[in-house]
Formats: structure tokens, sequence, C-alpha cells
């Protein structure tokens, strides 16, 4: 992951974080609901537990 692609993440008990960032090869980010207009709208389906 390079500097200029850093997400930052708080969820340590995913198994992609570290040092405060997410570092998964990739990331996917699904709606929960039709049309999504918040974050808690939507969910990181990237997340593994450790």
């Amino acid at each position: 992951m390079s500097a200029e692609n850093v997400v930052k993440c708080s969820v340590n008990t995913c198994n992609y974080w570290k040092d405060m960032k997410c570092h998964a090869p990739s990331i996917e980010i699904n709606s929960k609901v039709m049309s999504a207009k918040t974050s808690s709208e939507t969910e990181c389906t990237t997340f593994r537990p450790k």
C-alpha cells in the first residue's frame, strides 16, 4: 500500500488492521440500504476477524 492510498481504520479486531491503517490488498465497501446517504448505511465487507 503506497502512501497515497492509506486507508485509516480503527477496527483493531480486523486481520488487515495495523497501526491504525487498513493493509488489505483491496477494499470492498457495500451499502446496507438501497441508496446510502451516510457512513452508517455502509459496511466494509473486507473485514476479516483476527
